[in-house]
């Protein structure tokens, strides 16, 4: 998102940014009853990782990507997607020099996270955030998580040991394309995901 203004008031800091009349991503998608049809998700989901590439180009990895992080400015139909809250942010050229952000015992939330964000989160690369943006677009189109997440297991243990479900095994309407992206973006394995944001949206572009 873009900062406007910054200052303060006597004793009071403010920050001047874009307003954003659609809300989150998430709160869309409860408009829309738990998920979004591919045609309204194709445009938030490029411009979603078009603003990720400018991120990563940055030198900075998100680490807490998720549809509540993805805002919406402009009007029902014509949506531009921004991406917020950098506050777990870090230059992964400078990975271990900063202190850790955390929530609970780790930083991120744990339906969105890659594996080794749990393992090794201080020296995240972009293609951590590449794994999250999956899991992100997994949950758009389909109201669902890439992993199961049963009531009463840790979530941090599901994290490190629990595979992910295919997209077409929650929705077997979603264009084999569509899910072949998707599903690369989410596997577990480093060396087998799209390596940045921009090679993610470049393939996604290519099936949508």
């Amino acid at each position: 998102m873009l900062l406007i203004d910054s200052g303060s008031i006597g004793g009071a800091f403010y920050a001047i940014m874009d307003l954003c009349e659609g809300g989150g991503v998430d709160q869309l998608m409860m408009r829309r009853r738990g998920k979004l049809t591919l045609s309204e998700a194709r445009p938030i989901m490029l411009q979603s990782l078009e603003g990720l590439a400018y991120v990563h180009n940055k030198a900075i990895v998100h680490r807490d990507l998720k549809p509540g992080n993805i805002l919406l400015a402009g009007k029902e139909g014509h949506w531009t997607a921004k991406i917020a809250d950098l506050g777990f942010a870090k230059n992964f050229q400078k990975a271990g020099l900063s202190g850790m952000t955390m929530t609970g015992s780790t930083a991120g939330t744990p339906q969105f996270m890659p594996r080794e964000q749990v393992t090794n989160f201080k020296y995240v690369k972009p293609v951590s955030d590449v794994w999250s943006m999956g899991a992100t677009f997994y949950n758009m189109l389909t109201g669902q998580f890439p992993r199961n997440f049963p009531r009463g297991k840790d979530r941090m243990e599901i994290v490190l040991r629990g595979g992910t479900v295919p997209i077409r095994d929650r929705d077997p309407a979603i264009p084999k394309a569509v899910a072949k992206v998707i599903d690369k973006a989410l596997d577990d394995t480093i060396k087998n995901r799209y390596q940045t944001a921009g090679e993610f949206r470049k393939a996604l572009e290519k099936s949508l």
